[in-house]
């Protein structure tokens, strides 16, 4: 394929770092649809990295990927009227991620600013609050757990994934 014209007309994306997202999203743009096949042998093998210096590359390369379709022609708020509603959701979900890192670095400072000033956000812990902090935990844990069903995974293996977060 390399230096062929072969990808242009079968219609690969160029020229981004996620193109397969990109690709994915315009095939679904014009209407096609796509199915999630699970083959009993691995169909492709990738490398995953093996160290944190080459996993924050790939998450870095991942997010940076992801900024530039929301900030492209491919931001699934222009899309055509083709792409369903959840794929729509999916796909802004998709452009939309890096930013929660700046949710996740204030949130991860405010415990040390909370100490070192003396003022605290939450006030009391009131029932109200514990509940409503109940019902965000389950729903995200109910959430995952359909999504490990649906994809077919081995809890052992969202478990391994989980850890890999903390």
């Amino acid at each position: 394929e390399d230096k062929t014209e072969w990808g242009d007309k079968i219609g690969w994306i160029y020229g981004s770092v996620t193109e397969d997202v990109v690709t994915g999203y315009r095939m679904h743009n014009r209407g096609w649809r796509s199915v999630y096949c699970v083959t009993k042998r691995d169909a492709f093998r990738g490398t995953a990295p093996i160290n944190l210096t080459d996993r924050l590359h790939q998450v870095l390369r991942w997010a940076t990927g992801s900024i530039e379709i929301f900030f492209s022609k491919n931001n699934p708020l222009l899309a055509s009227s083709r792409l369903k509603f959840r794929q729509r959701i999916a796909y802004l979900n998709v452009g939309f991620y890096p930013f929660t890192s700046i949710v996740l670095v204030i949130y991860c400072f405010l415990p040390a600013w909370c100490l070192f000033t003396g003022s605290f956000i939450v006030q009391s812990l009131n029932i109200a609050f514990l509940c409503y902090l109940l019902v965000i935990t389950v729903t995200l844990t109910l959430l995952s757990l359909l999504e490990v069903k649906w994809s077919g995974i081995e809890l052992e293996e969202l478990w391994s994934n989980e850890q890999f977060w903390v």
